[in-house]
């Protein structure tokens, strides 16, 4: 009986391994997808026309972002918003922590991420202190050998402004 116990145990450690790793994406995807999160946070630090391009490139054309209060964004809104809020903010710190990462049955990739920004913020009546704290899942798919991300759904949105909470929403 013991011998039959230590063998299921050993079968389920291994079935439980293999799962793992099957549900981990591959190394090439997982450097991939990171590169793209690091390139956002180059053209926030350093928001050139070039740079602001090459972090919107990730988004596919179909890409979706809903966010916080389920209200649903295109490509071509959040391409917009983003080049003109990050030419108003001057990012001295851009920090993205990738929290998971999960291969799909789908070929897909699921990532949580994290992201945490501070700067100023230029506005008519000068420039503020701005701190923003963001989490969000983010499924990202292979399109003509190319990760690009395809939608984004926005878990958490904490933002500071000169010290005070001016945005706090969701989880």
């Amino acid at each position: 009986m013991t011998s039959k116990f230590a063998a299921a145990l050993t079968t389920a450690i291994i079935l439980t391994s293999a799962l793992a790793r099957a549900d981990a994406p591959s190394d090439a995807a997982s450097k991939a997808i990171n590169a793209d999160y690091q390139m956002g946070c180059t053209a926030a630090i350093t928001p050139t026309d070039a740079n602001l391009d090459a972090a919107f490139a990730y988004l596919a054309p179909d890409y979706v972002d809903t966010d916080v209060k389920g209200k649903r964004h295109t490509r071509d809104e959040v391409v917009s918003a983003g080049k003109q809020q990050m030419k108003q903010l001057h990012t001295s710190i851009c920090d993205p922590t990738i929290e998971s990462s999960t291969l799909n049955a789908d070929g897909t990739v699921t990532v949580v991420t994290s992201l945490h920004v501070t700067g100023t913020l230029t506005t008519p009546d000068g420039d503020h202190n701005l701190e923003v704290t963001a989490r969000s899942q983010d499924t990202w798919k292979q399109i003509n050998g190319t990760w690009m991300q395809t939608s984004s759904t926005e878990l958490r949105n904490l933002v500071k402004m000169d010290g005070n909470v001016v945005q706090d929403e969701g989880q």
